[in-house]
């Protein structure tokens, strides 16, 4: 087997131990397609002693032979001695040989059916528990259409040769019986028809290599695929706002028909492999048929009976060769998807934020930026040297223009990314020390970009909370002014809110997500745009129900509306990712700093 086909299988290898399907697994169905193969060789080798003896009409000869002559030796006189019931016997024979065959190989199907089921099962459960393990950067950089593609597609066809590999069992072992037994009735026959089998060989790896490149091709067209639809089904209102139909129909064809081209172009070159195994076959059947007639003619090696069977071993001796290549095929189709779904497994660029051994109990006395700075991964510098702190039971707002940074911090303190040691601390101990659990338990988000799973309205207010009484939920609900909204819902509670919550307004989506964050409880509130997406009316009703909330618990509130944080204690303002100006709303307007100009323009607007 080539190297880049011995590289695929350990990929395969190190995967199945990623997802625990140990070796020893596949000891029962290797060892019944072992025993299948066997019992089809006896009923292969039983063929030639049948054929002479038919032909003949004597069946006395098999008492000569070493293993049925021994078995004959254990029969009554009266039944050895009759050819008829040498023929009866030695069909039994072949019946049972054949009978147990079909069982066994039906068997270690049945086998290896049930670990590539499991096996797919582990590999996707394996995929998706390693996409939640990945840090928000991550998924800042990427896209959800590849990924689904990768749970969806690649995870099978990273498998594919396991689903095949029964098969595969089943034609190496055949494939040595029906050379076994050829080489009994003509060791030179078998000699002369070798070369074949090689040049099968060579033929074939030509056809392979053409097949690995076309799956890398068609894996990364899929992906563009997968990419496509969700960015456009994602942005349904977009594309008929700007009447985009027919441009994004255009686009998507154009991806679909280059991948349709690539896999015609796989179907097409698989299909290859076994019309030229065909027409190979029949032009070294007309050579052996050639050297038969010779070793029989000139030499009488051997009889006609034997020539039928060798004949009828090399036709099937060649259709095992070709499950063994159609196996290398499903190998190098597996190349392009086995590498998609290493590229999951594997650490790099995941920024996967590591979790501290420290449990956090709660907040006691404030949390603390300390000259802090971070960049993305591209270089791009988003905070310096920036230090404020946050005072228990205190509410600290934290403006600046679009781009200063602010939803950054937010995202440090979730530990959504991961912070530079020494920068951050809750209580005077590093944030990066506590368990990210404990942590987040600890907090609530309110986002301007509010998430909604496509799943009914009390499990979108208590996701994540376990068993919540509706009492609970109803109390949250009030608290957030969704009761009118609630009422008008016939199915009330249950009502299903669509996908990403398409049945919603965007100012019910706000309430959700506070409803959600009430509901939590925690001592720790972080607003980011909380009331962006509302009128008038209902950020007056919002408003008074977070400022509700935040009583007593610690609260920071980015903001955009000035008006909203006429009570914070402290107000932080950040440009260009650095801290020009803190403290209390009076003292910030009477410094008459930035802060006051900001004030000031929205005043007048």
């Amino acid at each position: 087997m080539p190297s880049q086909e011995l590289t695929t299988l350990r990929q395969i290898i190190v995967l199945f131990k990623r997802i625990k399907i140990h070796p020893v697994y596949f000891v029962v169905p290797v060892l019944l397609s072992l025993f299948a193969a066997a019992f089809e060789g006896v009923g292969m080798g039983l063929l030639v002693p049948m054929l002479e003896g038919f032909f003949s009409k004597d069946f006395s000869f098999l008492k000569e032979v070493p293993v049925l002559g021994t078995l004959l030796g254990y029969l009554p006189e009266s039944i050895s001695a009759r050819d008829r019931s040498l023929f009866v016997f030695l069909l039994g024979i072949f019946v049972v040989a054949i009978f147990l065959k079909n069982i066994l190989k039906y068997l270690s199907g049945l086998c290896m059916a049930f670990i590539s089921v499991r096996a797919l099962h582990h590999l996707r459960k394996l995929v998706f528990s390693r996409y939640l393990s990945f840090g928000k950067l991550y998924f800042d950089k990427s896209n959800v259409g590849h990924h689904t593609t990768v749970l969806a597609d690649f995870t099978k066809g990273a498998l594919k040769p396991l689903l095949v590999t029964d098969k595969f069992m089943h034609a190496f072992f055949s494939l040595i019986g029906y050379l076994v037994v050829m080489t009994v009735i003509s060791w030179k026959l078998t000699i002369f028809a070798l070369p074949l089998l090689f040049f099968l060989h060579i033929v074939v790896k030509k056809i392979i290599n053409r097949i690995r490149a076309l799956s890398s091709q068609i894996s990364d067209v899929a992906s563009k695929l997968g990419k496509k639809a969700v960015d456009i089904l994602s942005a349904m209102t977009l594309v008929k706002s700007y009447c985009m139909e027919d441009e994004e129909r255009n686009h998507y064809t154009e991806i679909s028909d280059q991948r349709a081209k690539f896999e015609f172009r796989m179907e097409a070159v698989q299909k290859l492999i076994h019309p030229l195994q065909e027409i190979i076959t029949l032009i070294a059947i007309i050579i052996l048929f050639s050297g038969m007639l010779y070793l029989m003619v000139r030499e009488g090696e051997t009889s006609p009976p034997s020539f039928i069977v060798y004949f009828y071993l090399v036709l099937n001796a060649t259709g095992k060769f070709s499950m063994l290549t159609n196996f290398r095929s499903h190998l190098a189709s597996a190349h392009g998807p086995l590498k998609r779904v290493s590229e999951v497994l594997n650490d790099q660029d995941k920024y996967a934020v590591p979790s501290g051994d420290q449990s956090f109990s709660s907040l006691k006395e404030s949390i603390e930026f300390k000259n802090l700075n971070f960049k993305f991964p591209d270089g791009k510098e988003v905070l310096s040297q920036l230090s404020f702190k946050v005072e228990k039971g205190s509410m600290t707002a934290i403006v600046g223009p679009t781009g200063a940074g602010k939803t950054t911090i937010i995202n440090l303190l979730l530990r959504f990314y991961d912070c530079p040691s020494g920068t951050i601390f809750m209580d005077g101990e590093d944030v990066r020390n506590f368990n990210l659990e404990s942590l987040r338990k600890h907090m609530s988000l309110v986002s301007q970009d509010v998430q909604i799973l496509h799943e009914s309205l009390r499990h979108n207010v208590a996701y994540g909370l376990g068993d919540v009484s509706d009492e609970d939920v109803t109390k949250a609900i009030n608290r957030a002014r969704l009761t009118e909204y609630v009422s008008s819902l016939p199915e009330g509670l249950d009502t299903m809110l669509g996908d990403r919550g398409v049945k919603l307004s965007g100012g019910e989506k706000q309430r959700v997500s506070i409803a959600r964050a009430l509901l939590k409880g925690v001592e720790i509130l972080i607003l980011d745009e909380a009331t962006s997406s509302l009128d008038s009316e209902t950020e007056k009703l919002i408003q008074e129900a977070i400022d509700d909330a935040i009583s007593g618990k610690t609260a920071i509130v980015i903001a955009h509306r000035l008006s909203t944080i006429k009570h914070a204690d402290k107000i932080v303002v950040i440009e260009n990712g650095r801290c020009v100006e803190q403290g209390s709303l009076d003292e910030l307007l009477e410094s008459k700093g930035r802060f006051a100009e900001m004030w000031e323009a929205q005043r007048f607007t």
